[in-house]
């Protein structure tokens, strides 16, 4: 007898696309109950072997942590054991529309009407020949999100989230509706001890010498996946603020003002103490950067070539050597002749006009806090857009409408 597989937390919670998993409303003849174990048993170590191998080269093509890849993979196809799974190596749900090119597999699955009633149909699924293709559209899907959201998942980045928990919060309200997905995705991660295939993430900075002129990447990716921003050129003195070793001990690294490269770009004999670039005279000062920072010299001229530094989702922490204020603005100096406007770091205080609620990265309210009409609120930097609306930055993931000022 044929009984309803139910596998799947995020996919009922992505917007419907062509490629939105639908594991959860499959029709399959696998055992339909998820058990939860504190130590693996014979097949998740069997999954665990074949999964893990995978997951690690595909997030690092895409910039993502594996052991949340993994953790997806385990809840959405129930250890490899879902219908998908088992005939389509499909791990994560990932339909088939007239642009898929490969093979597919027809299942029974679950929809709904506008007024929540279920219907059933046969959908057509990716197939894959192994794993390593359905970890590949995972990882695509996160790091390039959805056509109408491009940024959707970056939360989840290598680059963005600390942490795997910082990714699997990421995930949580946008990959998922469900509330718990990034407690379901911990859980499995801590019960698994799925850290162990993650990368190492540095913030120690460092200065090198650039051994071969190469460009610089906007993502720490493949080069394929990302777009260039930058160049360097041979025999340039850089700064490294972030460094990533992968499992195959190939390492990226992040240029300040420059973008990614590969550690093969930098002569690695040559890392200089940080000091050793530090202006002069000044105590070095740890400051959180709130908003992208143009780079300006001490003339409050924008340095050509230098690329914003990014603050991120997150904040970022930039070394300031003190102040110094250039036609009549207060600017932090980050190294020699080299400055960054005051407001990205300390703010610039307005006056609410109207009540604001407060709204989160993606453009949702995650909180009941309202701010008062007439409050003085620091806003940093000039305002940003998230999917068309205008927003002042207040804090970490915190941003108010710019209509309220």
């Amino acid at each position: 007898m044929k009984r309803r597989l139910i596998t799947g937390f995020a996919v009922a919670a992505l917007a419907a696309t062509a490629v939105a998993p639908v594991t959860n409303n499959l029709i399959a003849n696998s055992p339909a109950k998820t058990e939860q174990v504190s130590a693996a048993t014979s097949s998740q170590t069997t999954f665990l072997n074949t999964a893990a191998k995978q997951a690690q080269k595909m997030a690092k093509k895409y910039g993502l942590y594996p052991s949340v890849m993994i953790a997806q993979a385990i809840v959405e196809s129930n250890w490899g054991q879902s219908g998908l799974a088992v005939n389509a190596n499909n791990l994560f749900g990932m339909k088939a529309d007239d642009s898929w090119p490969g093979a597919t597999y027809s299942a029974k699955t679950r929809e709904e009407t506008k007024d929540g009633k279920s219907y059933y149909v046969v959908a057509k699924f990716r197939k894959y020949p192994s794993y390593q293709q359905s970890f590949n559209d995972n990882g695509k899907k996160l790091r390039e999100g959805v056509s109408w959201q491009p940024l959707r998942y970056q939360g989840a980045w290598l680059e963005n989230a600390s942490s795997y928990k910082d990714a699997t919060k990421a995930l949580t309200g946008t990959y998922a509706t469900a509330n718990n997905y990034n407690t379901i995705l911990n859980n499995r991660i801590s019960t698994y001890n799925l850290t162990q295939y993650d990368p190492q993430l540095s913030t120690t900075s460092k200065s090198y010498i650039v051994k071969k002129a190469g460009a610089t990447y906007a993502w720490p990716t493949d080069h394929a996946v990302s777009a260039k921003s930058g160049s360097v050129a041979k025999g340039d003195a850089v700064t490294v603020t972030k460094t990533i070793t992968f499992y195959n001990g190939k390492k990226r690294m992040y240029i300040n003002g420059k973008g990614w490269v590969n550690d093969t770009l930098l002569n690695q004999g040559s890392a200089l103490p940080p000091a050793a670039k530090a202006p002069k005279g000044d105590q070095k000062v740890n400051k959180t950067l709130m908003h992208n920072a143009l780079v300006y010299n001490g003339k409050g001229e924008r340095i050509k070539g230098m690329k914003a530094i990014q603050s991120g989702v997150n904040g970022k922490i930039v070394a300031t050597y003190g102040t110094k204020t250039i036609n009549g603005k207060k600017y932090y100096r980050i190294a020699d002749d080299q400055y960054i406007a005051s407001g990205n770091i300390d703010g610039t205080m307005k006056v609410l006009k109207s009540n604001a609620y407060i709204f989160n990265d993606y453009g949702n309210r995650d909180n009941q806090k309202v701010m008062k009409k007439g409050e003085s609120v620091a806003t940093f930097g000039a305002a940003v857009k998230i999917y068309g609306n205008q927003y002042y930055r207040i804090g970490l993931h915190q941003y108010i409408k710019k209509g309220n000022f």
